[in-house]
């Protein structure tokens, strides 16, 4: 034991003392701890299957359960390499030679590293691989033995770069390399005459499509791949890899003089906060109010690798001179007037402009003065007053400007009130332009999803993903010339959630009441709009009680749950109001033998509903005689799902059942108004899907398309016999993680229900979230050993347990696991955690995905 001890001390202080010349030599290359090869089986099985509770703020005390797929990663015996980029260095840099120039010579430094659960020998090819004005020669150091390399001549090190080996013309084979150990390629690469600064020289080493680590090899020249020991050397598991030869490649590269990618990315958001028809059946003297919020992006969206920058000012023209100014625009919409003068933000100014709207808002010419006529202006608009703002910083909301707008005096009704809101500004440093509209969330009017967003058309000249120019034409003028159908799309929910290219316009209806209306709604919100903006459908969103335990692709016979609604008679007349459930739009969305109960007061009827038929009246009715008109009424609804009926979280949806409300003002049986709204019930609405990926920490390199999340199995739903994919899109390839691997878990958990797509609709929002991750407790045994070999199976990985949210998460160890821990690691039951629980702060709202995640090392 003395003599052991003395040994890795030894060990220690030669790492130590390694990494400490490298500090101060400035070497490039990086460096993994010795790693002990032993732990779990392979072929354990490992399970984990995540629970939670929550509330409906609605019906605070009020348990709901949810239970989240299970995953499962077996151990696995592999072979791997990866080869990653360790940096570049100019030999010939001196005082007078400080950036990269031509003739200079670089050396580009990989790292390949042996990522699999056993020994393996690298093979190396004397050759890179180079784009750009740079070619693989020059001569490196002399190699361990001082022998020259030849010009072009790559080296390798097996002692962290303390030695160096030549590679011979058609490559070379290492000595065998240990679990975690590494090799150190060097690749001499020299400036070419003609280079240019921003002129980018890459060097590959190796050869696997996208740079792609630890695959399969396909013998190619070039490649770089593993080679496995002969059986019976030391240390080397008898037979061949399970997953094959692999190889692996990466890419470096390094600018002639230098840049860097910086960009404002900035957002102006609007939603229609107020409209007050002031109590008359006019329109002509309704009013509609507009928030409009700025935020500057901290973090990049768009992934095209841009630095976010502060937004400043563009040059525009106030008050007949050219300034600098962060602008926001407002174009005063067909049918309405600007209604008074906008109270402007703390360092902000408000502006006015009386130009054409064929002329663009930052050609226009602006002014602080208020107009003598409002309806003269054509444009609204805030700018930064420089002597308090001069820019806005990076992850800063600034929100509460606000435009009211009147309806004109010889507007018709129904009239369709359609406007954006534009913004615009500058990189600081730079001419780069800023310019977004609002209706959606992407910044500066970058297309496309999150990750894979692309610049507005014609801005990027130089095709680097980032706008360099603001030409006329990639501007819009922000009037929306066709209301009905509007050109720049529509932000249907009122809550910057259209998708198009460029913005999306707001859109509202004002029309005039008739002598014969109704308005039917959630309880005290009788004129709620829904999604499409008008009040047919409007929406009630409730949730029946889950019981524990109940897996993905399990049905349930959920419990009765009641709705309140009210109606209003919203014409000049007074009538007689029935209320009936109607089938929704997609018959198939409730399932056969729903019930459906209508109440008022002791008036009851009993519907009973099947997708072939609709609703079939078992018993009553309900009437109610001589509602008067402006008169406001809450009745009932009890809406009981069948036996067999699926969770909403598998199926992502409620099941609606429309009510419809109509009026008769002249008794003759007929309807002469009717509106709808929707009772929507769900089983559960906080979906849990749990993921897994392999790490490759400090084990081998992870199996191929294993290290990107994926949850396992996908299981089919009893109710419509559908195959439901926890994690659609991504191939579930098994997980069979090493010794020293890292697996990690994440739960992603998300409001599936309908969000506030409208006005005064009532939505589910999930409050009281506790997440527990329980791995002493069945189905799970992840905190467990399994194979019993007097070590748990996985290990705690301190500080991984965390919230992509605020949250507060609580550590427990032992068998059961109640006893109140530490973020601690061990590998025991009672020195490691055995289980978590994430407490959220605050709610989920719908539409809302949250993660928690935490990791666990394969002992």
């Amino acid at each position: 034991m003395v003599k052991q001890n003395k040994s890795v001390n030894k060990q220690r202080q030669r790492y130590q003392s390694l990494i400490a010349t490298a500090l101060l030599t400035g070497s490039l290359f990086q460096f993994l701890a010795p790693v002990l090869a032993e732990g779990t089986t392979a072929g354990t099985s490992i399970s984990n299957t995540a629970t939670a509770t929550y509330e409906d703020p609605n019906n605070p005390g009020t348990t709901i359960n949810a239970t989240s797929n299970t995953v499962t990663v077996t151990v696995a015996e592999v072979a791997g390499i990866t080869v990653s980029a360790s940096g570049v260095t100019d030999n010939t840099a001196s005082a007078t030679n400080t950036t990269v120039q031509v003739g200079d010579l670089l050396t580009y430094t990989y790292t390949l590293t042996n990522v699999g659960n056993d020994p393996t020998k690298f093979h190396i090819p004397n050759q890179a691989t180079t784009t750009g004005p740079g070619t693989v020669s020059g001569v490196l150091p002399n190699d361990k033995n001082g022998q020259a390399p030849a010009s072009g001549q790559l080296q390798y090190s097996t002692d962290g770069g303390a030695t160096w080996t030549n590679v011979a013309p058609g490559g070379v084979d290492t000595s065998s390399v240990p679990v975690g150990g590494t090799v150190l390629v060097r690749v001499p690469v020299t400036v070419q005459n003609g280079a240019q600064t921003n002129d980018i020289i890459t060097v590959t080493l190796g050869n696997t499509p996208g740079n792609a680590q630890n695959q399969l090899r396909s013998p190619d020249g070039g490649d770089v791949y593993t080679v496995d020991n002969p059986d019976g050397s030391p240390g080397e598991v008898a037979g061949a890899p399970v997953n094959g030869t692999r190889e692996a490649s990466a890419t470096e590269q390094i600018k002639v003089g230098s840049s860097v990618k910086t960009y404002a990315l900035a957002t102006i958001l609007k939603t229609r906060t107020a409209y007050n028809n002031a109590g008359t059946s006019a329109i002509t003297d309704d009013k509609l109010t507009y928030g409009l919020s700025l935020r500057v992006e901290s973090n990049d969206p768009t992934g095209q690798g841009i630095i976010p920058a502060a937004l400043t000012g563009t040059s525009i023209t106030v008050d007949g001179t050219p300034v600098n100014r962060i602008l926001i625009s407002d174009a005063i919409p067909a049918g309405t007037d600007l209604a008074a003068a906008p109270t402007p933000l703390p360092g902000w100014q408000t502006v006015y402009t009386t130009s054409l709207i064929s002329i663009d808002a930052n050609t226009a010419a602006w002014t602080t003065t208020v107009p003598a006529s409002l309806a003269s202006v054509t444009r609204v608009g805030f700018i930064n007053n420089p002597a308090t703002i001069t820019s806005i910083a990076p992850g800063t909301t600034v929100n509460g400007f606000s435009i009211q707008l009147a309806v004109e005096s010889n507007a018709t009704s129904p009239l369709i009130i359609a406007n954006i809101a534009q913004l615009f500004g500058q990189t600081p440093g730079t001419n780069a332009p800023v310019y977004d509209e609002s209706g959606d969330q992407n910044p500066s009017n970058y297309d496309g999803p999150i990750g894979n967003m692309t610049p507005p058309p014609g801005t990027d000249t130089n095709s680097d993903g980032v706008p360099d120019t603001l030409l006329s034409a990639d501007v819009d003028d922000g009037y929306i010339d066709n209301p009905t159908t509007p050109e720049t799309g529509v932000d249907t929910g009122n809550n910057n959630s259209g998708v198009g290219t460029g913005g999306e316009a707001n859109v509202f209806t004002v029309q005039t009441p008739v002598a014969s209306a109704i308005l039917n709604g959630p309880q005290n919100a009788p004129d709620a709009t829904g999604p499409s903006g008008l009040t047919n459908d409007d929406f009630t969103n409730k949730s029946s009680l889950v019981p524990a335990g109940i897996a993905p692709g399990s049905t349930i016979d959920p419990q009765s749950v009641g709705f309140t609604n009210t109606i209003r008679n919203s014409g000049t007349n007074p009538g007689t109001i029935t209320l009936v459930p109607t089938p929704p739009t997609n018959s198939a969305d409730l399932p056969d033998n729903t019930k459906v109960t209508v109440t008022y007061n002791s008036q009851s009827a009993v519907y009973n509903y099947t997708q072939a038929g609709g609703f079939a009246l078992v018993s009553g009715a309900v009437s109610i005689p001589n509602v008067a008109a402006g008169a406001s009424i809450n009745y009932g609804v009890e809406v009981d799902l069948p036996p067999g009926t699926a969770l909403s979280t598998d199926i992502n949806r409620g099941f609606p059942v429309p009510i419809t409300a109509s009026i008769d003002t002249n008794a003759d049986g007929t309807p002469d108004g009717q509106n709808i709204t929707i009772d929507r019930v769900y089983t559960g609405f906080l979906q849990l899907v749990k993921v897994s990926r392999i790490l490759q920490g400090t084990g081998p390199a992870v199996g191929a398309g294993q290290d990107s999340f994926e949850s396992t199995p996908a299981y089919t739903n009893p109710m419509t016999t559908t195959v439901i994919d926890p994690n659609p899109g991504v191939a579930d390839v098994p997980r069979k993680p090493a010794p020293g691997n890292i697996v990690e878990y994440q739960i992603r958990y998300k409001n599936i229900s309908d969000a506030q797509a409208g006005t005064g609709n009532v939505i589910l929002n999930a409050d009281k979230v506790a997440i527990t991750e329980d791995g002493t407790q069945s189905p799970n045994n992840w905190a467990l050993d399994n194979d019993s070999n007097s070590q748990i199976d996985t290990s705690n990985i301190v500080g991984s347990a965390k919230d992509s949210g605020a949250s507060t998460v609580q550590f427990f160890n032992g068998n059961p696991a109640s006893t109140s821990s530490i973020d601690q690691t061990g590998t025991t039951v009672n020195t490691d955690v055995t289980k978590y629980v994430n407490t959220v702060t605050g709610q989920v709202a719908p539409g809302i995905q949250r993660t928690f995640t935490f990791q666990r090392k394969v002992n």
